[in-house]
């Protein structure tokens, strides 16, 4: 009996001495960080420091206000987990719990992670490694960093930091005033590339190669940090994936008239600002959320509701001017650019539509009405709205139905929501910096079974085209809503092709072979990304998605009424 307790004792030393052997440890200005240690796809070992803190909690007094550094701590900070996610409505398909929760997370989630293969004592020429920055999509509303993992990316050395910033209206919310004058979410992003920098290199990442990436409201939020002088010289490089700034859905409508309807639905003043943002403090942080879902005006959309804005000019402000101008005056970054876009980007929105035999019917029958909503047509005058909507019948979809004419319906989508802005950021960029500018469709076809969030329906009567929105993430980045890659060996290889195109243009100043965007030709140079290999991706001038947008003569997006 003595024998056996001895050797449980012994036995459990041993094990809690292994454990802490393969506990990698970082020592910061901030305090020391304990991590651990895990593996890729491949059986590369790579180190792993999460949930680490870069801001204070943004909770309280400090609920809609611009994050603050975290303050320094003591002993050890366990890295070893990441269970945080900002405080967002549930999203049934992109969540991987099947509990019935209304809401997810927490207003105290300013966290990021930090995958590294090598630590600073392990290079042996001491030579820093490249950085890449990650920025998560979900339509300015929800995601989380750590739902895009690292088990395929740290098969290379590349030091790989994603981050959570505040969504919805604890990131968005904007009163169009000095009060409340909005883009916390885009601060807190800010915050923590400027932590990045200050931190990295204790993690073996050199602070002078960062690359940002995002995808969908990441990438719209990656092309805002290129063109706000806020974020200058904390980056050398930007991949925006399927998104940029230009995009229609990635800016607040209205944004005062939504924060005060807001506080309406939660029972605050909407007569005075002050009183407003005091008394949404004190309100249920779950009740603010779901209490937008009440402005919605028809199933989920608007897509977005808070959302960047543009603010008042002064110190603080994140983007005081639009896009395009800023582009124009080289306020930002002049950083070699990569965008990106999917074969079919509209897809994965309109399919609800379509397949719902009852929408769509109503869609049809309410044209007028719905079509402006669903084209994100609101900063149009009504008229002017409704002939925009005949016009989208009548060249996407030849006059037909949705039923009759669904990939008609969902091409207009696409080039609206996405090709449209993307092509246009593309040629702008090219003719107002000196870095270049290069970009790539990726149109390779999942197989079957590998992307579970777009799983065949026979039900469905438009099957989509090759790829979807951002699906070229998923061959960068491990996803729960992802099968096992080695099951699907040419996912596989198309992964090892997408990562050495990303480490490619992240390691090459000018990208040897690779063809830049051109600014003064009408069609926009982009890679066709077909197939995992290279000899058949060619550079190719892509079809006009601009040409019927730009004839309607819609207003500029961020014409915006503003208030101060």
């Amino acid at each position: 009996m003595m024998t056996s307790v001895l050797y449980s004792i012994v036995f459990g030393l041993t094990v809690l001495a292994l454990t802490a052997a393969t506990q990698p440890e970082v020592t910061l200005t901030l305090g020391k960080i304990k991590g651990t240690t895990k593996e890729t796809i491949s059986g590369r070992k790579f180190h792993s420091f999460q949930s680490i803190p870069y801001a204070k909690p943004p909770i309280g007094k400090h609920r809609f206000k611009q994050s603050i550094p975290v303050d320094p701590w003591l002993g050890f900070l366990n890295a070893t987990h990441a269970e945080i996610l900002c405080l967002q409505t549930m999203q049934k398909d992109l969540m991987p719990t099947k509990i019935p929760l209304r809401t997810i997370g927490t207003e105290d989630c300013l966290y990021l992670n930090i995958y590294t293969p090598k630590l600073p004592s392990e290079l042996p020429d001491g030579k820093l490694l490249d950085v890449i920055f990650y920025i998560h999509g979900g339509a300015f509303t929800s995601g989380a960093g750590d739902i895009w993992g690292p088990e395929y990316l740290l098969d290379r050395d590349v030091v790989y930091v994603n981050i959570n910033y505040r969504l919805d209206v604890f990131g968005f919310l904007s009163l169009e005033d000095d009060l409340v004058p909005g883009n916390n979410g885009l601060k807190d992003q800010n915050l923590a590339l400027k932590w990045v920098n200050q931190h990295i290199s204790a993690f073996g990442g050199d602070p002078n190669k960062i690359t940002i990436v995002g995808m969908s409201a990441g990438a719209a939020s990656v092309h805002y940090h290129v063109v706000s002088p806020q974020s200058k010289g904390l980056f050398q490089k930007a991949i925006a994936s399927s998104g940029v700034a230009m995009n229609p859905w990635a800016f607040a409508k209205a944004p005062r008239e939504n924060g005060l309807a807001l506080a309406n639905i939660v029972g605050c003043p909407t007569n005075d600002s002050k009183l407003a943002v005091e008394c949404m403090r004190n309100r249920h942080a779950e009740d603010l959320i779901l209490a937008g879902g009440q402005l919605k005006a028809w199933r989920s959309l608007p897509l977005t509701l808070f959302s960047p804005v543009i603010e008042q000019p002064g110190p603080n402000a994140f983007i005081d001017r639009s896009p395009h101008d800023l582009i124009v005056s080289q306020s930002g970054s002049d950083v070699p650019l990569l965008l990106s876009i999917a074969d079919d980007e509209g897809y994965a929105f309109t399919i609800g539509m379509i397949a719902n035999e009852m929408a769509s019917q109503q869609i049809d029958e309410l044209w007028d009405k719905l079509a402006p909503l669903i084209f994100e047509l609101r900063e149009v005058e009504p008229e002017k709205a409704i002939k925009v909507a005949h016009a989208i019948r009548e060249h996407y979809m030849e006059g037909k139905t949705i039923k009759e004419n669904p990939a008609g319906f969902t091409k207009a989508f696409s080039e609206r929501y996405f090709g449209s802005g993307i092509q246009n950021a593309a040629k702008l960029h090219a003719k107002h910096q000196t870095k270049p500018v290069y970009g790539y469709r990726f149109a390779f076809p999942s197989p079957p079974g590998y992307n579970l969030m777009m799983q065949s329906n026979d039900k469905i009567p438009y099957k989509g085209g090759k790829a979807f929105h951002g699906e070229d993430n998923a061959y960068v980045f491990n996803s729960f809503y992802l099968a096992p890659l080695k099951s699907f060996p040419e996912a596989l290889a198309m992964s090892k092709t997408m990562i050495d195109y990303w480490m490619k243009f992240i390691t090459e100043d000018t990208v040897s072979s690779w063809q830049p965007v051109v600014s003064d030709e009408p069609e926009v140079t982009m890679m066709d990304v077909v197939s995992s290999d290279p000899g058949k991706n060619v550079f190719t001038k892509q079809p006009s998605a601009t040409t019927f947008w730009d004839q309607q003569g819609l207003p500029d997006h961020f014409v915006q009424r503003k208030v101060w």
